[in-house]
């Protein structure tokens, strides 16, 4: 039988499951009611539409960056050398559920104020570009906890930064 990206060599995989949906959940919780209390903070203060934006994204990246990064040490700690692919999950999952969340509070906000708004015009916007920083944090924290050689992790580093500038120069 072939090694999966998901197999832990020490433990049994449903103690793998336990320990990421714990870290997911209480991450992704902390995550979506941080980042909906910086954004209640933002529209309370009376500053212009293009400020608040600016400071919306930048809390939005170091707040994810954060909990994503401490939640996949966390899992690291607590289950030395659990699989890579386990990793990812705990970083895909911390930034969905952060997203779901923060969609749920701002939903509850226009139902307080009976806006009748939908769910899903708070959860979708936000959706993809959650999970692609969370993937990108979550690849970068991997990096940096599984590859021994400083030297490649660095490498590996401003190669990943190398496509993403060449991603976005080509979009653009």
């Amino acid at each position: 039988m072939s090694k999966g990206i998901l197999d832990h060599p020490g433990e049994d995989n449903q103690a793998s499951v336990n320990l990421v949906g714990r870290v997911v959940l209480f991450a992704g919780i902390l995550l979506g009611t941080v980042n909906f209390g910086v954004d209640f903070g933002l529209s309370v203060l009376n500053v212009s539409p293009n400020l608040m934006r600016q400071a919306a994204l930048g809390a939005f990246l170091f707040l994810t960056w954060l909990a994503v990064s401490s939640g996949l040490r966390a899992v690291d700690k607590l289950q030395p050398g659990i699989a890579v692919g386990w990793l990812f999950i705990t970083g895909m999952g911390i930034g969905l559920w952060g997203q779901v969340v923060f969609a749920l509070a701002r939903w509850a906000k226009a139902v307080v104020r009976e806006e009748g708004i939908s769910f899903a015009f708070f959860l979708l916007p936000g959706l993809l570009p959650s999970l692609a920083v969370s993937l990108l944090v979550a690849v970068l924290t991997a990096i940096t906890l599984r590859v021994e050689s400083k030297l490649l992790a660095t490498l590996l580093r401003i190669l990943i930064f190398g496509l993403i500038v060449l991603f976005i120069y080509l979009w653009l």
